[in-house]
């Protein structure tokens, strides 16, 4: 297996990069290597993850103008001919597709490439696999795909209505970021905000609005400038903060704050969840129905459901800062041990051994992990069997137990195990269904008196329905007395 990785960076940044034009006269090599020396975006971390697996893989800018002239001017300078603009970027990408001679042409912004460039070189690739966490762009052609991985649970099963094959894959942190930035030293700002403000970000940014009215907020980020003059958040707006500068701002924050983006729904997804984790800080972040499977609320990480809830959880965390820094380090921990790109990448490799045209049947189930996913009502919380207790609590070589509820994520009788709780499940079948898209389970055990299943929650009944129809095998388990 062998990786072309094709990746956009964010306009501004790029124009710092080669502010001063000393950078466009190096080698290609010299500038590809300082697109990626700050860590900006996902880095290099795909390529060094799935190195140390034996997998070749390199990551091209691909909107990346000088360097990929620089690339050109080297390999094929006769592309430089061509008109400017997206027509030679285009060429040039397939230049490098066919220089590279990948046997998985892996797209990180499936905005950006057009179906039919992706159509074209198509045939020189086994798979074309795209990656998506953002807003979709209106009517976009997803049919060149062989394979579509996102962060966003809800959106496995938005592909796959499109008939494009589709898979949960979570976002991670590069821990080689912590040999660039001290996070055990002094933190001298108390309380940030890193990230975009406004656009996408519509609920958040007032959100975040709330918060800088009560207390002593410092915010970096893209799109301050387009806050009214007399906001608060706009005010206390610092700039834009990328790469390094962003990692270095939240290694010098005791606490950082994290919202998600409009799209993501009721679901935890974003980079901002390791990144800050990542460097030491401690995190508030929005209740998400998945959250607790990444990590636990109020204990490697801070939750909140309203700005009203997230003041009242600041102030708390501001007047106790030990208590603050213990949770940053219990969340630094489940990032180091779980959530790394280098551990992301085995799983990528996964997936695409799994989903790779060629993949028989046999194949799948040897590559395939054995995911168990738990139903348990909230009035059934208390009276998990024993057994099944200690199966979601520990950790295991070829399988992972996951718990889908009802019930507050905070209920005791759930705490440190992985789970997507929500009250809502009874209004929202949806939920439900975006767990087995993420989880893919091959087994659901349900929770459940048996002489009494007729009055269980609704939910239950359309869990079972939607797993016999993808032909999960079901068994229910009678809670203890």
């Amino acid at each position: 297996m062998k990786l072309l990785i094709v990746d956009t960076f964010y306009g501004p940044y790029l124009e710092r990069l080669y502010a001063g034009g000393a950078l466009t006269q190096q080698p290609w090599a010299l500038q590809h290597k300082a697109h990626f020396a700050g860590g900006f975006g996902t880095g290099d971390a795909y390529s060094h993850g799935l190195g140390l697996l034996g997998v070749e893989a390199i990551e091209i800018v691909a909107n990346s103008t000088p360097l990929q002239q620089a690339w050109a001017l080297e390999h094929q300078p006769e592309l430089l001919q061509l008109v400017q603009g997206a027509q030679q970027l285009f060429a040039i990408l397939e230049a490098q597709i066919r220089w590279w001679q990948p046997t998985v042409l892996y797209v990180q912004d499936i905005n950006w490439l057009p179906a039919a460039f992706l159509q074209h070189v198509k045939p020189l690739v086994e798979m074309v696999v795209g990656q998506n966490a953002c807003p979709l762009a209106p009517g976009l052609d997803l049919s060149p795909y062989n394979l579509l991985l996102t962060s966003l649970p809800h959106y496995v099963g938005r592909f796959r209505d499109q008939g494009v094959k589709a898979a949960y894959f979570p976002i991670g942190f590069d821990e080689r970021l912590l040999q660039r930035h001290r996070t055990e030293g002094p933190r001298p700002h108390a309380l940030t905000f890193v990230g975009g403000l406004g656009g996408f970000h519509s609920q958040g940014t007032q959100m975040l609005e709330a918060i800088a009215r009560e207390l002593p907020l410092q915010v970096w980020g893209y799109g301050g400038e387009q806050l009214p003059m007399d906001s608060t958040l706009r005010q206390r707006w610092r700039g834009e903060a990328w790469a390094d500068d962003m990692y270095g701002l939240l290694a010098s924050s005791q606490i950082t704050l994290n919202r998600h983006i409009d799209i993501a729904e009721a679901y935890a997804n974003n980079m901002r969840l390791y990144e800050a984790t990542g460097m030491g800080a401690c995190l508030l972040t929005d209740a998400k129905v998945n959250l607790p499977c990444l990590f636990e609320p109020d204990q490697e990480v801070v939750t909140y459901e309203t700005p009203e809830e997230a003041v009242s959880k600041l102030k708390q965390l501001l007047a106790n800062p030990q208590a603050a820094a213990a949770i940053a380090a219990r969340g630094q921990a489940r990032t180091l041990r779980e959530h790394t790109y280098s551990q992301r990448m085995a799983l990528l490799v996964d997936l695409l051994k799994r989903h790779r045209p060629k993949a028989g049947l046999a194949g799948l189930r040897a590559l395939k992990r054995q995911e168990v996913l738990v139903a348990c009502p909230a009035h059934l919380s208390s009276r998990i069997p024993k057994a099944l207790k200690q199966a979601l609590q520990g950790r295991h070589d070829h399988h992972r137990f996951t718990l889908l509820s009802d019930g507050n994520s905070q209920d005791p009788g759930f705490q440190g195990q992985p789970r997507w709780c929500s009250h809502l499940f009874n209004g929202n079948p949806q939920l439900a269904q975006c767990c087995l898209d993420a989880t893919e389970p091959t087994q659901l055990l349900i929770v459940e008196e048996l002489n009494k299943a007729s009055q269980g929650p609704c939910w239950i009944a359309q869990l079972k329905q939607e797993a016999e129809q993808r032909q999960i095998v079901c068994n229910s388990i009678s809670p203890s007395p």
